[in-house]
This record gives C-alpha cells, structure tokens and sequence, in this order.
C-alpha cells in the first residue's frame, strides 16, 4: 500500500514491495442506498494476525482463494447468499459485472439478474469502477497517509535512544501493515462511502 513513487532531487533506492495481497469486493446499488458488507479475499486460510480467531468474529467476511477456481466458488456461494437476502427483503436486484473468468457461472436466481458488460467498458459503464472505486480508494490513501505520518512521528521522537541506523530501518517499515489492519482501513473507508456521497458521484458520472 505504498506510494509507488516520490519527489525528490537526489537519486534514492527503491522500496521493497509487499508481496502480501487482498481482494475486496465492493457492492452497493445505484443510489447507494443499499451497501452490502466489504468481502475480503486473501490466500491465508487463517492469517495469523487473526490471533486464531475466525473472520467472522473480527468483523469481517473473509475467504481464502489459493486457487482460481476458488474464486468462481466463492462468487457462487456470494450470488446464492445474496439471492436470499433479497428474496426475505422481497425486492429483485440487477447486476453489472465485467466478464471475467470467475463471473461465468450457469446458475440461475429468482431474485438476482446477472448483466455481464462489453469487453473493456467497465472502466467507463460501470459506475463501481468509474467513481465508487476510486472515491473508496482515495479514503483508503488518506488513511493509510495519516498512520504513516503518526508512526512517523513516534520514530522522530526517539531518534537520540535508537540511533540514526535503526530510524533508518524503521522508517522504511512505516508502510509495512498486516491484513487485518488494511481490512479495518478498509471498513472505515467504506463507512465513509455515504449515500449522499454515492448519490454526488453518481451524479457526476452522468455529465462526463
């Protein structure tokens, strides 16, 4: 979740990149009146930043996809859940995907409509990718700008007792942060993903 670049006058070495990485799934409808829980996809079964706890119990929807044919298993588990839900709320639900491997899937649901879009139009058709993405993804920016900052000012303040060496090291760790840690950044940014601010956003799409 680091910066992949920066200013600067002097020639520096690069970063080092997390090899760690999540898959977030975000579904919300038009007007952003119905926002369905953040689901996370990682490659751990149980990540040992749980502390043995299940996902579940810290909060989240969590699940492992090692392989890719998980991923399809998981969006049919997701769709059929999601089909409940809608069916106890009585209300019929449409659908907009890119098609993409996991998302080929046969079944049929009596409240959920799959509509898959052309091939290299959901950057511009889809209003997830086109301005609920990205607004979701400046609020993740300014969370993490903000835990870098404070982390970096708690490594200044004991700069004389650690030695300008370990400041060093320690100040390339700022960027450094385990799952659960980028999965609750993740529910606060969403949190701020307001049906006002879906409305604005969506808004703004219509006149571009």
């Amino acid at each position: 979740m680091a910066p992949s670049t920066s200013v600067t006058k002097v020639s520096i070495s690069g970063r080092k990149k997390i090899k760690m990485r999540l898959t977030v799934a975000i579904t919300t409808n038009a007007d952003g009146s119905c926002k369905m829980p953040l689901f996370f996809m990682g490659k751990a079964r149980q990540p040992w930043c749980f502390s043995w706890q299940s996902a579940r119990k810290l909060g989240f929807d969590y699940a492992n996809t090692a392989k890719e044919w998980v991923k399809t298993a998981l969006f049919r588990c997701w769709l059929a859940q999601l089909n409940e839900k809608m069916q106890g709320m009585d209300r019929h639900v449409l659908l907009l995907f890119d098609y993409v491997s996991p998302h080929r899937v046969s079944e049929q649901y009596f409240n959920v409509t799959i509509h898959f879009l052309p091939p290299n139009t959901s950057a511009h058709l889809q209003p997830q990718d086109a301005a609920i993405i990205r607004f979701f993804e400046s609020q993740m920016t300014k969370i993490r700008n903000a835990h870098v900052v404070n982390k970096l000012d708690e490594v200044l303040e004991k700069v004389d007792e650690m030695g300008k060496e370990n400041v060093k090291i320690n100040g390339e760790q700022l960027f450094n942060v385990n799952n659960l840690v980028a999965m609750r950044w993740a529910q606060e940014a969403w949190g701020a993903v307001t049906q006002a601010t879906s409305c604005k956003l969506l808004a703004s799409l219509r006149h571009t």
